[in-house]
């Protein structure tokens, strides 16, 4: 099963390389990668999440699923644990360097890396359940991640960075999953039903871009990424924590809850991801230390191609 999972994994780091391609004869320059980063966040992926979460989901469905956005939180909690408790053995140049480990051990990339993998063992029901599992990710990045990249202490405007476009896309998909649970265009008439129908068609057509576009730009911005410091003892504790040690434990801590196997097998690949090519950005946001994270980007994402078929080989049932 590695091999299969390895050779499946390594196809979809090809779309990623044909970011990093494209990157390199300056065909995409680093400010489109930066604009096609927030037009798919704002717009290709919202998509995505509304008709996935429509298409696969009932009320009923979302409470009985709840497991999903509680177990990426789970995840992310037990990286940050990890991370304190590590960093007090490991020895930093600098309160910047040290905030960013804990990020690094605290968030991965949830979203746009598992979302192809995901997509390719269980499909659509599948990228539907890790959607809905952001839910909990989301809310991580935004307390415990920026609690960890400012030394502990959250900003007052951490809060409203949760009203993203993609969480207020979960909160429209919940609307509509409700009014479809209504029956209301089952029962309407034939024009009411047929705009219903083709609206949701043209928005399914525009989200199924998003995962391509996503690993294209993610090969841009690793691409511009500076292998400054990578072999260091602090890259390999990182690499050996992020990769293997977190999601040991959050594997270990899955499988003694009675979850689902369907929930507990997406949450295995969440907790098998990298660090969150966010990192960067995020970093440059709050003043953290940048060159780090893309360092720690670049080296869990060359690692994770024979981590994440390993721990899907190990986990998966």
């Amino acid at each position: 099963m590695f091999i299969k999972l390895f050779i499946r994994i390594l196809a979809i780091f090809g779309m990623m390389a044909a970011g990093i391609l494209a990157r390199r004869l300056n065909m995409v320059s680093r400010e489109t990668a930066s604009q096609m980063s927030r037009i798919t966040t704002n717009f290709f992926y919202p998509a995505l999440i509304f008709t996935s979460l429509v298409s696969n989901f009932t009320l009923k469905g979302l409470v009985t699923n709840w497991v999903l956005p509680a177990g990426t939180l789970l995840i992310m909690s037990t990286g940050y644990i990890t991370g304190t408790i590590s960093s007090r053995f490991i020895r930093f140049k600098s309160d910047k360097e040290k905030n960013q480990f804990l990020f690094q051990c605290t968030i991965n990339n949830y979203s746009f890396l598992p979302l192809p993998i995901v997509l390719m063992l269980w499909g659509s029901t599948g990228v539907a359940g890790l959607i809905f599992s952001t839910l909990g990710s989301e809310l991580s990045v935004w307390t415990l991640g920026i609690f960890a990249l400012t030394g502990n202490r959250l900003r007052k405007d951490s809060a409203k960075n949760l009203l993203s476009v993609p969480m207020m896309a979960i909160v429209a998909s919940v609307l509509a999953i409700a009014v479809k649970d209504t029956g209301v265009f089952l029962t309407s008439g034939g024009i009411l039903r047929e705009i219903g129908s083709s609206f949701f068609s043209v928005v399914d057509i525009f989200g199924k871009g998003t995962i391509p576009v996503a690993m294209f730009i993610a090969g841009s911005r690793m691409a511009d990424l500076k292998p400054h410091h990578l072999f260091t003892s602090l890259q390999g504790y990182v690499i050996s924590l992020r990769l293997l040690v977190i999601p040991a434990i959050a594997a270990i801590v899955l499988s003694l809850l009675p979850f689902p196997v369907e929930a507990r097998n997406i949450l295995f690949v969440v907790a098998a991801m990298p660090s969150a090519i966010a990192s960067v950005v995020l970093s440059e946001v709050y003043n953290s230390d940048t060159e780090f994270a893309a360092s720690c980007v670049l080296t869990t994402h060359l690692f994770s191609l024979l981590t994440i078929p390993l721990w899907l080989s190990l986990l998966l049932r």
